[in-house]
């Protein structure tokens, strides 16, 4: 019998959590290094694209959990806005490196400091997606997790049925009770009374064949009285 799995510790959680940060922040960083390679200026769309595969790659490492409560919605959210952040920067320093050119230590202060623009706001998508996704897992999570297994009623059969073929007229199965206004089974007495054993089947004599004798005939009586025949 398969039994359901447990849910993931708040443990397990936070370190699901933690490797697709560190993965999501790689995919935005070679995202957004690759406009730099290509000549394409940054552009809204492919910002928001950015941060939409950022936040899908941060919450995808809780399919693979049992996660209960809001700690893995809670817990993605701020690792996908930390990865599309820090990401985004990263890829900005691995552009210039691979287009051939040296940053500068006044290009990486301008790199790193702290600004405060509309794309902060963008940045909310991949909040959005990572908290969303691991919020529609610990749904699904819950609904699976009560779930019995197809075969656990009771030993023997599906659905708690006992093993073994039925036998018509012959007594329930072990813990089966009739429904009200339910009758037994053909052949079956009422609830509540013992079951009694079939009739004997009478079954006339062989016939003798060609050639033999007279059937035997079974053991007869005394002669009647009085010399009657």
């Amino acid at each position: 019998m398969s039994h359901p799995r447990s849910a993931t510790s708040n443990g397990g959680v936070l370190a699901l959590v933690l490797v697709g940060g560190a993965v999501a922040t790689g995919a935005a960083a070679l995202l957004w290094a690759l406009h730099i390679l290509l000549g394409v200026l940054p552009s809204v769309p492919y910002f928001l694209f950015t941060c939409l595969v950022t936040g899908v790659v941060t919450g995808a490492p809780m399919m693979l959990a049992r996660p209960r409560g809001p700690l893995a919605p809670i817990a993605a959210g701020p690792a996908a806005y930390v990865a599309v952040e820090v990401g985004a920067r990263i890829g900005l320093i691995l552009g210039q490196v691979l287009h051939g050119e040296i940053p500068t230590g006044g290009f990486m202060l301008r790199v790193w400091e702290p600004q405060f623009s509309i794309y902060q706001a963008y940045e909310l998508l991949a909040v959005v997606a990572a908290a969303g996704l691991a919020g529609l897992r610990v749904v699904t999570a819950s609904k699976g997790g009560t779930s019995q297994p197809w075969n656990a009623g009771g030993p023997g059969g599906p659905f708690g049925s006992p093993g073994g073929p039925f036998t018509p007229g012959g007594p329930p199965h072990p813990g089966y009770a009739p429904r009200p206004g339910q009758g037994p089974f053909p052949g079956q007495p009422p609830a509540g009374q013992p079951v009694r054993p079939p009739a004997p089947v009478h079954q006339p004599p062989p016939v003798p064949g060609p050639g033999q004798g007279p059937a035997p005939r079974g053991p007869q009586g005394p002669p009647p009285p009085h010399g009657g025949a």
